[in-house]
């Protein structure tokens, strides 16, 4: 393969500038790392009383109306995926 003309950069500097930016990528994710943790544990916390409320509310409704979960047979749903409903057929 040919060089083409026209300027070229020292390969010893293209080596730096690539090892700069991954040092400063690596800094950068580093440095970002303990700010998404922290946020995860924020929004963990909060989800706490929801959760706990949700439960409550569908034990009550269970303990309620228990034959309202069972669903209807009209209602119920195949959730085949097309392809295996095919080969289904096609085997038939």
């Amino acid at each position: 393969m040919q060089q083409l003309p026209g300027h070229q950069s020292p390969r010893w500097l293209q080596k730096l500038v690539a090892f700069v930016i991954t040092v400063m990528a690596t800094i950068w994710l580093v440095s970002l790392l303990p700010v998404l943790l922290l946020i995860g544990l924020v929004a963990g916390v909060m989800l706490v009383p929801v959760l706990r409320q949700l439960r409550q509310e569908l034990e009550r409704l269970e303990r309620a109306e228990p034959s309202h979960w069972a669903p209807a047979a009209s209602t119920l749903r195949d959730a085949t995926p097309w392809t295996q409903r095919l080969r289904n057929r096609l085997r038939i």
